[in-house]
């Protein structure tokens, strides 16, 4: 079986994998069971190019801002694309963008969709009608359509009570699996936590409402330390926020990091944190959990509903209040929470294996 992937966002060219990590990470996996190939049509470098990229065959095509002309040149692609790897179905990630192409593909080569949603309700722009309707002509003909959180599934069944949704959890590679790099992250006398959050928008993740957040809990004569993992255009402006709040001596800003940093950074710190003011699922709280890290998380949507009482403390968003509220009750209780509990919640649900098998289900019902 030959499963084309139609993604919406993705890193560069011989860049570190940081956009669409999962989507690759997914396609290895999946690899185990069939064949896998990418195709990402909104590259901002090549007009056309055709790679083996880690172990996966990846198609890439610079966008064209007319919708229309991107889909015309997307099916002059797919001749090449269908020519040589012959997909048996095409898998896109988010109906508003992937799922758009991946239809039209579908209906001209016979070729049946199913698609991964990703994009949080509020940034898909269902106040515009055109937009809402091109999204219901995408679920309607997609042969499945997956969530990736309880919420999500939730929220747009109220939106689309017609189309039918499912979840499936993002996948997230066993930790086993992952090298440690062998450095001293946690700093000794300090309650450590993390966060591993991009900066590629200004206000979604949250820090605007951590930082002040962790400014009073230090105040407050709580000694902590914030490890920050996430690169993007806005690093600067945080780290600049957290001097002038007089609290960059209690957070470390890494940067944009590697699995295997992510992973040594989490496996050391007490708990881990998410601030998020959106999220349609919440990859970092998966691998937190993974590592058997109990969270403190605010209602953003996906990322609450993939904990429950014995792996996190959830709070309000956008509220410097509630996270201090949240954070100061973790520290008092972190004796409560039990990691081998927290590790066995987080391997039955979002371990990579186990997804790519429901995936393989999925795929069996559409071809048959």
């Amino acid at each position: 079986m030959n499963i084309l992937m139609i993604v919406t966002w993705y890193s560069p060219y011989n860049a570190e994998l940081s956009k669409g990590i999962f989507h690759y990470e997914q396609s290895i996996a999946l690899q185990k069971y069939c064949s896998t190939a990418l195709y990402y049509p909104y590259d901002l470098e090549y007009n056309f190019k055709k790679d083996n990229e880690k172990g996966l065959l990846v198609y890439r095509r610079k966008y064209i801002k007319n919708r229309i002309l991107n889909c015309m040149q997307c099916v002059k692609d797919f001749k090449q694309i269908n020519r040589e790897f012959k997909p048996d179905i095409i898998h896109a990630h988010v109906a508003g963008g992937a799922g758009i192409i991946a239809t039209i593909l579908g209906k001209l080569y016979r070729i049946p969709v199913v698609v991964t949603e990703h994009s949080p309700i509020e940034l898909s722009r269902f106040d515009n009608l055109i937009i809402k309707t091109a999204i219901k002509w995408v679920y309607h003909n997609s042969r499945a359509n997956i969530c990736v959180s309880e919420d999500f599934r939730n929220r747009i069944s109220e939106i689309y009570p017609k189309e039918k949704f499912q979840v499936i959890y993002n996948g997230i590679m066993n930790p086993n699996d992952i090298k440690r790099d062998g450095v001293q992250y946690a700093k000794t006398g300090f309650v450590n936590c993390s966060i591993v959050a991009s900066f590629y928008d200004k206000e979604i993740k949250g820090y605007q409402y951590l930082l002040p957040a962790i400014k009073e809990l230090v105040e407050n004569e709580y000694n902590i330390m914030l490890h920050i993992c996430g690169g993007g255009e806005y690093m600067d402006y945080y780290c600049h926020m957290a001097e002038e709040l007089g609290i960059i001596n209690n957070c470390i800003f890494y940067g944009q990091c590697q699995r295997e940093k992510v992973y040594s950074i989490l496996e050391q710190m007490d708990f881990s944190i998410s601030s998020s003011i959106l999220e349609c699922s919440g990859v970092s709280v998966q691998e937190a959990m993974l590592l058997g890290k109990p969270l403190v998380v605010t209602k953003s949507g996906g990322a609450d509903s993939l904990v429950n009482q014995d792996t996190a403390i959830v709070v309000e968003r956008n509220s410097v209040e509630a996270l201090i509220e949240g954070i100061s009750e973790m520290i008092r209780n972190l004796s409560m929470f039990d990691e081998r509990k927290i590790k066995e919640y987080a391997f039955h649900n979002f371990e990579m294996d186990a997804i790519s098998r429901q995936y393989m289900d999925v795929y069996g019902r559409v071809i048959d």
